[in-house]
């Protein structure tokens, strides 16, 4: 058992990491605080079935999800550069429910995502933090990633309703060497 505090410990063996099934989707929305990204969500998973994407949740038995988070192998985009499909991959949508954060689940959940990439292969991960999520940036700290840039952070995506939205949320773009086995 790893013990993060007197008061706060979780087993991390009972903690199942799998890969994204269809009929998870509605409930990556989290009773609706993310329900606004349900087609970009379809669209990730859809892009996994061509392995371009991965889509990881961490499930307690009893519990239901408690993570998730996202990985672009592959893109078009234009900073085609975080995400090769090769050698870079583009880590997002990392989330641990409050309830079960500072217990090393999420800690866990990214040594899991690390480790998969390296076997396949990856050797950079970046990822984007929001500048005003202290916590998360401490977590990424110290699991050795590296503040690599800062961004505006201005994206869009189409809502649930079908609506683009414009976000602006600026970030620090983030970046850790793993060991790939190519």
């Amino acid at each position: 058992m790893e013990k993060i505090d007197q008061e706060r410990s979780i087993n991390l063996s009972h903690l199942k990491i799998r890969p994204v099934k269809k009929e998870d989707l509605q409930a990556l929305e989290w009773e609706g605080a993310y329900k606004k990204y349900r087609r970009m969500y379809a669209d990730i998973f859809y892009s996994t079935l061509f392995q371009k994407s991965l889509m990881w949740v961490v499930e307690i038995e009893g519990k239901g999800i408690i993570g998730q988070a996202f990985v672009i192998l592959k893109s078009t985009a234009l900073d085609l550069a975080d995400r090769d499909g090769k050698r870079r991959a583009y880590l997002f949508g990392f989330r641990i429910r409050e309830a079960w954060r500072n217990m090393g689940v999420g800690s866990y959940l990214m040594g899991f995502i690390e480790g998969d990439l390296s076997k396949r292969g990856y050797h950079i991960i970046t990822l984007n933090v929001g500048k005003d999520n202290v916590d998360a940036l401490r977590l990424y700290q110290r699991l050795g990633y590296q503040i690599a840039g800062s961004h505006a952070g201005k994206w869009s995506y189409v809502d649930d309703q079908g609506d683009l939205q414009h976000v602006n949320e600026p970030f620090w773009r983030m970046v850790k060497g793993i060991s790939g086995d190519r």
